[in-house]
């Protein structure tokens, strides 16, 4: 089983996932773990449970379009990071969000989600 990392203020999830029904729906049931209280015991947070269906078939045109402009702009931002010219555009940018959030917009935690996001943006016709 693969190892995951959540970031704050998760610490792990406990659940589970159904198997698929006939109809195609998969029944997610899961609680977040915030992490220990004092006395050492698990602090969880409420249940959830949702359904989703799995895409069989063929994608449309504009999904196969989006996937494609997705690789891509990770691709751009991958480059845009290793390059420390280009990091140091970045990170102020991204730093900024939290100093002035604006009304409205998502406030990334990572740097890389953040720059994926504006490359996005702005690639996208």
């Amino acid at each position: 089983m693969s190892q995951t990392t959540y970031i704050a203020p998760v610490e792990n999830f406990t659940g589970k996932i159904s198997s698929r029904n006939a109809d195609g729906r998969i029944i997610v049931s899961r609680r977040k773990c915030y992490g220990k209280d004092a006395k050492g015991r698990p602090v969880y947070g409420p249940g959830e449970t949702y359904v989703y269906h799995r895409h069989e078939g063929k994608w449309s045109e504009g999904a196969t379009n989006n996937r494609l402009l997705f690789q891509q702009v990770q691709t751009l931002a991958k480059q845009e990071l290793s390059d420390p010219d280009r990091l140091a555009y970045w990170q102020p940018l991204f730093e900024r969000q939290f100093k002035h959030p604006q009304p409205n917009q998502k406030r990334y935690t990572t740097l890389r989600g953040f720059v994926i996001a504006q490359l996005h943006q702005r690639m996208k016709p």
